[in-house]
């Protein structure tokens, strides 16, 4: 089973696909997600704002779903200056502490996914800001749900590791494995379930997201990894992930994915109403 899944990486890795956090296909699969479960008004004030979408041009972009628009703030990043957005689709926290770390003027994944909820809930800006506050808010609740996105070590994410038992493979840092491949394994489990119950959204429930994904971070992506002590840089590498460490991430990814949908749906409900 990991060699099929591995070759499906494989495969996948091969199609051109722009530099994203998950990847394209996770964040289209939170979106999708989301969508099923938005209210009528919702689903009507959507159709509304993507109707004058814009691409990363500036060109109408012809989308009409949040599947596809859910990588579009990935991809004004390449078009733009190399520090227009840094720290915007996420926070390094600490997994080895509780504190949090700063928020530079306020451009962090969390704080900026309440800014453009507000943006969107306000009939009195304009439809172009209530359009890319749309294009925000389902990118960034996606990013939040990515441990490594929210909570890192003291390698930050960078060490050097491959997929199974090939030591001669191509070596990633550990975040792109998590971004790309682990989640590609996920989705190859089948569509995502919606919870059951999903809390309405406030403000006040992103850090609670966060947090929770931190946890995520330092249980399953750092736990079980060699030398991911909170006082030591692991060395160079490249280390193995192998079969038992992908099977927890898989089921970390899928529970991540599923959660940020049912959570972006909340916030545009409650958003859109």
């Amino acid at each position: 089973m990991v060699r099929i899944g591995l070759l499906l990486v494989i495969l996948l890795m091969a199609i051109p696909q722009k530099a994203s956090a998950w990847g394209v296909k996770a964040h289209a699969a939170i979106a999708d997600l989301a969508s099923t479960a938005l209210t009528p008004a919702a689903q009507a004030d959507v159709a509304v704002l993507l109707a004058a979408d814009l691409d990363r041009e500036g060109q109408p972009s012809g989308r009409t779903r949040l599947a596809e628009i859910a990588a579009w703030a990935d991809e004004i990043r390449e078009v733009a200056e190399p520090e227009t957005y840094r720290g915007w689709h996420s926070r390094a926290n600490p997994v080895c502490a509780e504190s949090l770390a700063k928020c530079r003027n306020g451009h962090c994944a969390d704080q900026l996914i309440r800014h453009y909820a507000a943006v969107l809930s306000d009939r009195q800006q304009s439809v172009r800001a209530r359009n890319e506050a749309l294009k925000w808010v389902v990118h960034l609740v996606g990013d939040l749900h990515q441990p490594l996105h929210v909570g890192v070590g003291p390698d930050r994410g960078l060490r050097r590791v491959v997929l199974g038992e090939d030591a001669g493979a191509r070596p990633r840092t550990l975040h792109q494995v998590w971004d790309r491949e682990l989640a590609i394994l996920a989705l190859a489990r089948g569509p995502l379930q919606r919870p059951a119950q999903q809390a309405a959204y406030t403000p006040a429930v992103v850090e609670g997201w966060m947090r929770e994904a931190r946890e995520v971070s330092r249980t399953v992506v750092y736990a079980s990894l060699p030398g991911a002590g909170c006082t030591t840089v692991a060395a160079e590498g490249p280390w193995l992930l192998d079969a038992a460490y992908q099977a927890r991430a898989v089921e970390a990814i899928r529970l991540q994915l599923e959660r940020a949908g049912a959570r972006l749906a909340a916030l545009l409900n409650a958003s859109l109403q």
